[in-house]
């Protein structure tokens, strides 16, 4: 009798942990936060195509803030080159928001050094506060990158 309750004790723990292992799994995760403080075209390109490629392979939530000088890449009133790869940081923006990236703008960047407004924004950006910046920065299980 008691190998049956062990067998039985065993099984119950075996599905147990089974069924706590998928979430936590899910919870370690985690995400990228890539702070882009630069309108440079390569480092922006470096920053957007790591971040979308780590989103897609990975399966990790991903998000971009642009600050300081980056948020003049989401003027849509400042004309944007191409980038050696063909496109502009724009595109490569577009591309990374359709499959699912996030693109927050700091609206004091915005206003001070960009001289910018909300209606400026190409479309997609979400604007900068402590719903969406500081939800993403402060996630579980977050990694940062700068460029």
């Amino acid at each position: 009798m008691s190998i049956s309750i062990n067998r039985l004790q065993i099984s119950f723990l075996s599905i147990l942990l089974l069924l706590i292992s998928g979430p936590l799994a899910a919870a370690e995760q985690g995400s990228l936060f890539i702070n882009l403080t630069s309108n440079e075209i390569n480092r922006a390109a470096m920053a957007v195509n790591f971040g979308h490629r780590v989103m897609l392979k990975k399966k990790l939530p991903t998000t971009i803030f642009l600050n300081v000088d980056g948020v003049r890449l989401v003027n849509k009133h400042i004309p944007q080159h191409q980038h050696a790869n063909g496109k502009t940081i724009y595109q490569m923006l577009k591309a990374f928001m359709a499959d699912g990236g996030k693109v927050i703008a700091c609206p004091m960047c915005m206003k001070h050094v960009g001289g910018m407004t909300r209606n400026d924004l190409v479309d997609g950006v979400m604007l900068g506060g402590p719903n969406t910046t500081w939800a993403a920065l402060f996630a579980d299980n977050v990694t940062v990158l700068s460029y």
